[in-house]
C-alpha cells in the first residue's frame, strides 16, 4: 500500500502492521546492513538506507506511529519537520550502526547523506526559515595576545516562568477538543464513487490543530508557553584569534528551546596605535634619523606585550628594510601565551626633520655635507 504516492512504511521495512518494536528493529538492522552506502555500491542504496531510516524513525515511535496508522503520511505532515522524524530514534539508530560496525553516528549520517547536520544552521534554515543571530564584540590587539573573557547580551528564547511552558493560565483548564476528539485533524469525506471513497485530512480549526483547548492562555506568554529574553553570557576569546572570527555559542541549556536561532559572537579587533599585524606578526615602523642609518646604533622600540627591546641597526642600514624580533608576535590560534607565537617585523623608516625644528649650526653642518655628497 502506499499513501500519496509516498511507500508504505510497514512495506519498506517488510514487517506486519501489527509487528513488535523488537521485530520492527530487527528488519531495520537487517536493511540498515544491506543498504548502508558505506558496503553497497549500487547507485540506488542511498536511497533505499534513507528510506528505511524514516521507517524506522516512524514505527519504532509509539506516538508517531499512532498517527501512521490512523492517517498514513498525512499525519506526519504538518505536525513534524525532518529533523522533529529522526529526532526520537537517532541514539537507537547510531547504536545499531555502531554495532554493524559503521563508525559513524547519525549526525555525520544526516550531513554525507541528506545534505545537513541536525541542529546545523543550514538545517535551521531549512527547517524553520530563521537566521542565525549575530553579536559582534571588539577586542584590541592586546587581547588577541593574551586572550580575553567578554560577556555579551544574546536574545534568546526560554520557558515562560509563569505557566512553565505549557502556554495555559495557572488558573485555568484544558480540554480535549471536542471536534477533532484531541487528534488535531479533521478527515473529511470529499466525493464517493465506484472507485473509492476520497478524503480530506486537514488540520482542526476548533483548536488550531492542537488537540487541546485552554480556556485561558498565560497572559505573560500569550499562551506560546516561551518567552524572549536579553541574556548576558560569559565568551572566552581565544588567544591569536583573527578579525571577523564567529564564535558558536552553546544556547541550549537549561530553559531555552532547541528551537531557538543560532548564536555566534562574530570578533572585531580594534586598530591599534602602534602595530599592523600580519597573520601571527606584528608590524611596526620604527622612524630613524638619517645619520643613524649611516652610522648604525641602537634603538628602543616598543613591545605589545610591554615594554621596549633594544635593537641593533647595522651601519648602513637602508629605508624599507625589516628586520626581526623574534617570538614577539602574536600567538597561532587556540595556543597560550608564550607557546609558538609570531615575530615582531620592524620596518625602517627615515625620519626626515622639519628644517623649522633644526638650529642654525645643525642646517649648516647639513649644508656642508650636501656640498660634499654633490662633489
Amino acid at each position: 500500500m502506499s499513501n500519496g504516492g509516498k511507500p508504505d512504511y510497514y512495506e519498506v521495512l517488510g514487517v506486519s502492521r501489527n509487528a513488535s518494536k523488537e521485530e520492527i528493529k530487527q528488519a531495520y538492522r537487517r536493511l540498515a546492513l544491506k543498504y548502508h552506502p558505506d558496503r553497497n555500491k549500487s547507485p540506488d542504496a542511498e536511497e533505499k538506507f534513507k528510506l528505511i531510516s524514516e521507517a524506522y524513525a516512524v514505527l519504532s515511535d509509539d506516538e508517531k506511529r499512532k498517527l501512521y496508522d490512523a492517517y498514513g503520511h498525512a499525519g506526519l505532515e504538518g505536525r513534524y519537520t525532518s529533523e522533529e522524524i529522526f529526532k526520537g530514534a537517532k541514539i537507537d539508530i547510531d547504536e545499531i550502526l555502531r554495532d554493524l560496525g559503521f563508525g559513524l553516528d547519525f549526525d555525520s549520517i544526516f550531513e554525507r547523506f541528506f545534505g545537513f547536520k541536525m541542529g546545523s544552521p543550514f538545517f535551521w534554515q531549512e527547517s524553520r526559515g530563521r537566521e542565525p543571530v549575530v553579536v559582534d564584540v571588539n577586542i584590541g590587539l592586546e587581547d588577541v595576545l593574551y586572550g580575553k573573557r567578554v560577556e555579551v547580551e544574546v536574545p534568546t528564547i526560554v520557558q515562560c516562568g509563569i505557566c512553565k511552558g505549557t502556554g495555559v493560565a495557572p488558573d485555568s483548564k484544558v480540554r480535549t477538543c471536542s471536534v477533532c476528539k484531541g487528534t488535531g485533524q479533521v478527515r473529511r469525506v470529499i466525493e464517493q464513487s465506484r472507485f473509492g471513497t476520497f478524503v480530506s485530512i486537514e488540520p482542526c480549526r476548533e483548536c488550531n490543530g492542537k488537540g487541546k483547548i485552554v480556556e485561558r492562555p498565560c497572559t505573560t506568554c500569550n499562551g506560546a508557553g516561551r518567552v524572549r529574553r536579553v541574556e548576558r553570557v560569559d565568551v572566552r576569546i581565544p588567544p591569536g584569534v583573527d578579525d571577523g572570527t564567529m564564535l558558536r555559542l552553546d544556547m541550549h541549556g537549561k530553559g531555552r528551546y532547541n528551537d531557538a536561532s543560532e548564536v555566534y559572537v562574530r570578533v572585531r579587533i580594534r586598530p591599534h596605535p602602534l602595530f599592523k599585524r600580519s597573520n601571527s606578526d606584528i608590524v611596526y615602523d620604527a622612524k630613524v634619523s638619517f645619520t643613524r642609518l649611516v652610522l648604525g646604533g641602537d634603538i628602543r622600540v616598543p613591545l605589545l606585550d610591554g615594554g621596549y627591546y633594544t635593537l641593533r641597526i647595522p651601519p648602513g642600514t637602508q629605508p624599507d628594510t625589516i628586520l626581526t624580533i623574534k617570538g614577539k608576535g602574536l600567538p597561532k590560534l587556540d595556543h597560550y601565551y608564550g607557546h609558538d607565537r609570531g615575530d615582531q617585523l620592524v620596518r625602517i623608516v627615515v625620519k626626515v626633520p622639519s628644517p623649522s625644528t633644526l638650529s642654525e649650526r645643525q642646517l649648516h653642518l647639513i649644508e656642508e655635507l650636501d656640498r660634499e655628497f654633490r662633489e
